[in-house]
C-alpha cells in the first residue's frame, strides 16, 4: 500500500495557491504517495476541481490543537509537509503521532518537527519556498526556472452560479472588470474607494465593461462602500456582491469570466493569476518579491519614491502615502493597457 502524505495547508488563500505547484510536483514526482490536503473549508474549496489530491481534510475554523490532531490522525499518514509556521500546526502533526513531520523552524518548534528546514529571513517566493518542503521528504526538486506554475480549476458548479448571477443582472453577455478592493491582511493594503471608484470610472468610460465587485463577507461593508462610490462617479452598470456573496467556486468563475482584475496585493490576485486573467495590482505596505510568481499578466502599481514601503504593517502609522500617491489616472491607464 502506498505511503500517505498530509499536506497541511495555509489559511490565507494567497498562500493556499502558492502552495499548488507543491502539490503538482508531489503528484508528479513524489513516488506513488496518496497525497492528502488538510486545512480549512475556504482553502479545500478553491482546490477543488485539481487532479493532483487524493483527498482532503477539513480542520473547522476554531478548531483546537487537539481536535486537528484527531482529524489528521485518522487519515493514518506515514508524512505531514507543514506549510504554516504556527506552532500549533506542528504541535497538532507531533500529537496526532505521525512519524515524519517537516517544516520551516521558527519559534523554537523545531522541537516538534522531524525534519526543520530553515526560517526564511528575507523576501522570496512563496511557491519556491513551499516547493523545497518536498526536498525535505529526500525527493528531487525542479529547478527554479522549470518549477510548476501556480493553477486553478473552475468548477461546472461555479460556473452555473456565476452564469445565473449574470443572467439575473442581465449581463450575461457583457464584459467584466473584477474589482477586488479588501485584504485580510489589513486596511494598509487597501487603495482609498474614492480614488478606487475614480479609476473604476475613467475605465468605463473608455470600455463597455461592467464593474463585478468580489470579496469575502467579512469586507461586505468595503464593498458596499465602493458601490455608493461608484454610483456618485456615475457609474451605472455595475454587480455589487455585499448583499449575497459569492462562494469561493463562483468567484473563481466570475474571474474567470473577468477581461481584467484590479485589486490589492491579496488572494484574488493570485487566484486570477493561476487562472491566466491580467491582473494590475496596488502594492503599498507589502514586499513584492514575496508573490513574484506568475508574473506574466501582471501589471504592478507601486510608488517607489516611498521610503517607510515596505513596511508590512497591517495599519499604516502615517498617512497611507505608500498608496495615496498613486493616482487614480495612472490606476485606469494601467487597467485598459492590461485589458487590451
Amino acid at each position: 500500500m502506498s505511503r500517505a502524505l498530509i499536506v497541511r495547508l495555509p489559511n490565507p488563500l494567497g498562500d493556499v495557491v502558492a502552495a499548488t505547484p507543491l502539490l503538482a510536483w508531489l503528484r508528479r514526482r513524489g513516488e506513488g504517495r496518496r497525497v492528502l490536503a488538510a486545512g480549512r473549508a475556504p482553502a479545500l474549496e478553491l482546490l477543488d476541481g485539481l487532479e493532483d489530491l487524493d483527498g482532503l481534510l477539513e480542520i473547522p475554523a476554531g478548531a483546537g490543537v487537539r481536535a486537528e490532531a484527531r482529524i489528521l490522525r485518522g487519515a493514518g499518514a506515514q508524512e505531514i509537509l507543514l506549510l504554516p509556521n504556527s506552532w500549533s500546526s506542528a504541535l497538532a502533526a507531533h500529537r496526532a503521532g505521525i512519524p515524519v513531520r517537516a517544516g520551516r523552524g521558527r519559534h523554537g518548534r523545531g522541537l516538534l518537527l522531524t525534519k526543520t528546514l530553515p526560517r526564511i529571513r528575507r523576501a522570496a517566493r512563496m511557491d519556491l519556498l513551499y516547493l523545497e518542503l518536498a526536498g525535505a521528504l529526500g525527493l528531487p526538486l525542479p529547478p527554479r526556472e522549470a518549477a510548476p506554475a501556480t493553477r486553478l480549476a473552475v468548477t461546472a458548479e461555479g460556473r452555473t452560479r456565476a452564469e445565473a448571477r449574470l443572467r439575473r443582472h442581465g449581463f450575461a453577455e457583457a464584459g467584466l472588470l473584477a474589482v477586488s478592493p479588501g485584504a485580510a491582511f489589513g486596511p494598509s493594503k487597501v487603495y482609498p474607494v474614492e480614488l478606487l471608484a475614480r479609476a473604476v470610472a475613467r475605465v468605463v468610460e473608455k470600455r463597455a465593461w461592467v464593474p463585478v465587485l468580489l470579496g469575502s463577507p467579512a469586507e461586505a461593508p468595503l464593498l458596499r462602500r465602493l458601490d455608493e462610490a461608484l454610483q456618485a462617479e456615475g457609474v451605472r452598470q455595475r454587480l455589487p456582491t455585499h448583499e449575497e456573496p459569492a462562494g469561493i467556486a463562483e468567484l473563481k468563475a466570475l474571474l474567470e469570466r473577468s477581461r481584467v482584475l484590479l485589486g490589492a496585493d491579496a488572494g484574488p490576485r493570485h487566484i486570477a493569476a493561476a487562472l491566466g486573467v491580467p491582473q494590475v495590482v496596488l502594492f503599498g505596505p507589502t514586499h513584492p518579491g514575496w508573490s513574484s510568481f506568475r508574473t506574466e499578466r501582471l501589471l504592478p502599481l507601486r510608488r517607489g519614491d516611498v521610503s517607510c514601503s515596505p513596511c508590512h504593517k497591517a495599519i499604516c502609522p502615517l498617512d497611507h502615502r505608500c498608496m495615496t500617491r498613486i493616482p487614480p489616472e495612472e490606476v485606469a491607464f494601467a487597467v485598459l493597457e492590461a485589458g487590451s
